[in-house]
């Protein structure tokens, strides 16, 4: 079980930063401190909030063939920035620009996730 935490924590890691580096309106501040709260923070929501999403979004994910999954992705990253402001940790943040950046990014956090996970589980 904490094996699988700490997998998943690293995966969301990757994950947020290549998304970083792929789009200009996703920015974060902090470094590898920033990283690991987030990669937990992540690792938390995904255990806890996105199940339930799923379980209550099911007929729109059904409908959609799953694609509704990326509005998930996008709210599960903007959950993960309104507690970054209510952390109001000195020196760490994340700033995403616009609802569409967070579409954006929910595709590419997805995509780069998917990979991750594909090529360690080698």
């Amino acid at each position: 079980m904490l094996r699988r935490l700490f997998f998943g924590m690293a995966v969301n890691i990757g994950a947020l930063w290549v998304t970083s580096l792929l789009l200009t309106n996703f920015n974060f501040e902090g470094g590898i401190t920033f990283l690991l709260i987030a990669g937990l923070l992540l690792g938390i929501l995904n255990t806890l909030a996105k199940p339930v999403m799923k379980l209550l979004s099911f007929p729109l994910i059904f409908i959609s063939a799953g694609l509704f999954l990326i509005v998930i992705n996008a709210l599960m990253l903007g959950v993960l920035d309104y507690l970054f402001d209510i952390l109001d940790i000195t020196g760490v943040s994340l700033q995403v620009e616009g609802a569409l950046t967070y579409l954006w990014a929910a595709i590419i956090f997805g995509l780069v996730n998917w990979l991750e996970h594909w090529m360690l589980k080698r």
